[in-house]
């Protein structure tokens, strides 16, 4: 495992850093320094100094940017960053510990590593677990704050009728059997309950219970009566959390515990193979993806509001 494969993963999909780069001792002095005051939130010298760290740490080797350029991208990252935050507070979204240990566990599995694995390997980049533990429990509010905005995007049939026209679309796309093992929640408090139980389901796999025997027992939907065979799914027709979950599974392989806005899994991928698109497919995916297309305009305009309702305060240098 190379150590830059592990800092791109957090801070790229964590957006934000928690790397803490080697200072200079002629900086300690202003290292803890208010830099920035966004509403009730500030950004000191410490914010900037390790993202511009990661931000370096992820970029290709052939890529020069200078120190101010890059320090000026942090700075606006981080205020966008705490607004989102901001707004998230607002509006009582939270990630759950359940949640928080879900992504851990998608990260560690990615790596090939165990959990245990992982926070050593972050622990000798300066990473402390509960630091770990923050930043993704504050990109998961982010991601939900987010989502909730992104879903107001609108798609129109012109939208679809001229992207479909002006575009060479795929005739076919990867399609993966599927089963899984599903337990509602609508309470968050059940969320830590709740992935344990899936944890313990799938320990059973390795005393030689099968999948199918399990989802019989355990499953909270019409597959259960199926083995928890819920068929062939198209590749960006499930829920996000399904297709990141399969895109990292091996045929046979069963995922960690994973959440969508149906309640909690464990997914099983059964088989893969490539299929034509169905015409309603088609649109559907169309959709998908103009919506995709449209969403960081959409998104920076929705940041732009927040920034003109915002008490921003830039402060000088003290010398």
């Amino acid at each position: 495992m190379k150590n830059n494969t592990i800092r791109t993963l957090l801070s790229v999909a964590l957006l934000s850093t928690v790397f803490v780069q080697p200072i200079l001792a002629k900086e300690v002095r202003w290292v803890d320094r208010i830099v920035v005051i966004v509403n009730q939130d500030i950004i000191t010298e410490r914010d900037i100094t390790d993202l511009m760290g990661s931000l370096k740490a992820t970029m290709p080797k052939d890529q020069a940017v200078n120190d101010e350029t890059l320090r000026q991208a942090a700075i606006e990252q981080l205020i966008d960053k705490k607004l989102v935050l901001q707004t998230a507070k607002r509006m009582n979204i939270t990630a759950t510990n359940a949640e928080i240990q879900s992504q851990i566990e998608q990260i560690a599995q990615s790596q090939n590593m165990s959990v245990e694995k992982l926070y050593q390997v972050v622990a000798k980049e300066g990473v402390k677990k509960d630091a770990l533990h923050k930043t993704i429990a504050e990109n998961i509010a982010i991601e939900k704050t987010t989502a909730q905005y992104m879903a107001d995007v609108k798609v129109t049939d012109s939208d679809v009728q001229q992207f479909l026209a002006q575009n060479n679309f795929p005739t076919e796309l990867p399609q993966y059997a599927v089963s899984h093992i599903l337990i509602k929640t609508d309470d968050k408090k059940n969320d830590d309950a709740v992935r344990k139980q899936l944890l313990n389901i799938r320990g059973k796999l390795s005393q030689g219970v099968s999948f199918a025997d399990l989802a019989r027992q355990y499953s909270q939907d019409a597959s259960s009566t199926n083995g928890g065979n819920i068929g062939w799914v198209s590749q960006g027709m499930s829920s996000p959390a399904f297709d990141k979950a399969l895109s990292g599974l091996q045929k046979g392989e069963v995922s960690p515990p994973i959440k969508s806005e149906f309640g909690w899994h464990l997914i099983q991928l059964n088989d893969q193979r490539m299929a034509a698109i169905p015409p309603e497919q088609r649109v559907a995916i169309a959709k998908n993806i103009i919506a995709q297309q449209k969403a960081p305009m959409a998104y920076q305009g929705w940041l732009q509001q927040m920034r003109s309702a915002a008490y921003i305060d830039f402060r000088k240098k003290p010398y």
